[in-house]
């Protein structure tokens, strides 16, 4: 009985700090074409369930429409290339022979992209929503925001996502170059806060020096994939 009722006092607790959180969707607005075209490298992150605070180093993630499927799902499929260096710039890296897949489940909704191994289905798979981009004077995306799913963990300034676990665990802001991106990662700071989401859990990713030695690297200026080697 005292278990129950104590149980039940979780959840309403649980329920009311919840509710507190914004009430954030996925962009609906993105172009996935425009948005997979080239590498992301990571710029801030939150730790979570599978990356903590020593694998932040040379940090990007590179997509390909495509080449990878998933069961019972016909809808659009990228394999989804990470890479991380483990200790320091150009230290071990991680990533290099594990291709994710990042499935578009709802075409009304292009950001809402859920992201798993390939032989899960979707129903396993945990969601991975591009909350806004940033454009340059051609459209061409310059940085963006994904956050593992809707905040859920409250501070003082705003929610974000929790830090444990894989599903539903995640913040990132990717830029397109890996380095002289201030500007751009100021204003995805600043589309975060104004979503509601605080800012500081959030850390910096180490990128300069770095030379992505096993990464797949899409060029921006061409449709051309490169494995580094050196």
């Amino acid at each position: 009985m005292f278990n129950f009722f104590f149980f039940t006092i979780a959840l309403i607790f649980t329920d009311r700090v919840q509710a507190r959180c914004p009430d954030i969707k996925a962009s609906a607005d993105v172009n996935l074409t425009e948005y997979l075209r080239a590498t992301w490298y990571i710029q801030q992150q939150q730790v979570n369930g599978y990356q903590n605070a020593s694998d932040l180093f040379c940090t990007l993630a590179t997509y390909v429409s495509g080449e990878k499927t998933v069961p019972f799902f016909s809808g659009t499929v990228a394999g989804v290339h990470n890479y991380e260096n483990v200790g320091s710039v150009n230290g071990p890296a991680e990533g290099v022979d594990m291709v994710l897949c990042a499935r578009e489940n709802d075409k009304s909704r292009p950001g809402a992209l859920l992201v798993a191994p390939c032989f899960l289905p979707n129903f396993a798979a945990g969601p991975y929503w591009i909350l806004d981009v940033g454009s340059d004077s051609k459209g061409e995306y310059t940085w963006s925001i994904v956050s593992g799913g809707a905040p859920t963990v409250q501070f003082d300034d705003g929610c974000t996502t929790k830090e444990a676990g894989v599903n539903g665990s995640g913040l990132w802001i990717f830029t397109r170059v890996p380095t002289g991106a201030g500007l751009w990662v100021e204003q995805a700071r600043n589309r975060l806060q104004q979503l509601g989401y605080t800012l500081q859990r959030l850390k910096e990713v180490k990128q300069a020096g770095c030379n992505y030695k096993g990464a797949l690297i899409k060029n921006g200026a061409t449709p051309i994939n490169e494995r580094i080697t050196v």
